[in-house]
């Protein structure tokens, strides 16, 4: 199977706003940064907001993959976002090309992402993932018919598992309320 990197199936971004280099804008922006994104392609939707003049590349689309630039441990790969959502400091937005499954992409990204963030000797030693290192990945290029049936193998596992989660949590409330009930049926709480 052919190995392509990184660069040629995908456009990638790194975001790096500087406040006091940066335009003023008339109306407030909205951002993600890097405590927005969560595993399993969760985003906490708590926008930080500012006045800054925002770089059109950093706008956040449909089949985006975001990576956190710094202890990267899962990407995010966005099935849904608001219009005019931008990406923060220290986050890289990974776009695919047509040629390409964003989802397969996704899904490879993530299997990789650790093993590929090193040690950085700028400042507090953190794992970082560099620009050439990004671009230079190779990654595996099965023709797109499979790519789209891993990618939705992929998608749909993590889908899953959100909704048996989120059963788990219904099921807990559902119990919690049944026995509130029992034990105000059976004349409430006293203490002694």
């Amino acid at each position: 199977m052919k190995h392509i990197k990184l660069n040629e199936i995908a456009n990638i971004n790194f975001c790096t706003i500087t406040p006091s280099r940066s335009k003023p804008s008339a109306t407030p922006t909205k951002w993600l940064v890097c405590a927005n994104f969560l595993a399993d392609n969760e985003i906490d939707d708590n926008f930080s907001t500012n006045n800054v003049m925002p770089d059109e590349k950093w706008l956040l689309h449909k089949n985006d993959i975001v990576v956190k630039r710094i202890t990267p441990t899962f990407i995010n790969y966005i099935d849904d976002i608001e219009d005019g959502i931008y990406c923060g400091n220290n986050l890289i937005i990974v776009t695919p090309k047509d040629t390409v499954d964003s989802k397969y992409l996704a899904m490879i990204l993530n299997e990789k992402i650790v093993s590929l963030s090193k040690e950085s000797s700028i400042g507090a030693v953190m794992k970082s993932i560099s620009r050439t290192d990004l671009e230079e990945m190779r990654i595996p290029f099965p023709d797109i018919e499979t790519q789209k049936a891993i990618g939705s193998l992929w998608h749909n596992g993590i889908e899953l598992k959100k909704k048996r989660t989120r059963l788990a949590e219904l099921e807990n409330i559902k119990m919690n309320y049944t026995i509130n009930k029992a034990i105000k049926m059976l004349g409430g709480k006293k203490n002694g």
